[in-house]
């Protein structure tokens, strides 16, 4: 895999959300986030064209790399916590922990943020990494303080919800974005 062309984008903090245009990650902060991400990355892109050539042979379609990397958020909020002083372990249900707010890392295909129908959403914080292809990272973005009203309406059929990029903007830090 070819060294990930990231280029910083402005954050989108809307200045009536001050408190956190107070907290929003600073240099080292963003650049261990790309480290953890971009390391991942390569480690998935390497094994997913080891495992593919098998799945071919035996007959198969080899599944996503999203798939066969389940556990891949874990591996970047450790990394993150190895590479950044003022990330540790969450508490609870948080996977993360920066100045005594939770975090989560969520990997999305594509663009945008999927959650789980049944998560409560209170205030957490989201670091959301966006891929294509096989495991091409496009974008990172920061949601700050999410909100229930931030993501579509709960269905009775569905088992997903989207973030409404409409409703956050004011709370989305860009943090880089491929060329």
């Amino acid at each position: 895999m070819s060294k990930l062309n990231f280029t910083k984008q402005p954050d989108l903090i809307s200045p009536a959300n001050q408190k956190h245009k107070a907290n929003l990650l600073n240099d080292e902060e963003i650049k261990a986030i790309i480290i953890a991400v971009e390391s991942a990355f390569m480690k998935l892109k390497n094994l997913y064209d080891k495992v593919t050539p098998i799945f071919d042979e035996y007959g198969f379609k080899a599944p996503s790399a999203g798939v066969i990397a389940r556990d891949l958020s874990e591996k970047i909020e450790t990394s993150i916590i190895q590479h950044c002083k003022t990330f540790n372990k969450g508490l609870k249900n948080a996977d993360l922990s920066r100045s005594g707010e939770r975090w989560e890392v969520k990997i999305c295909k594509k663009s945008g943020l999927a959650i789980n129908q049944s998560a409560i959403i209170s205030g957490e914080n989201y670091i959301v990494v966006n891929y294509k292809d096989t495991s091409t990272v496009s974008k990172i973005f920061v949601l700050w303080a999410a909100q229930d009203h931030f993501f579509s309406e709960r269905k009775r059929n569905a088992n997903i919800r989207y973030l409404l990029m409409s409703q956050a903007i004011g709370h989305i830090q860009e943090i880089y974005t491929t060329k």
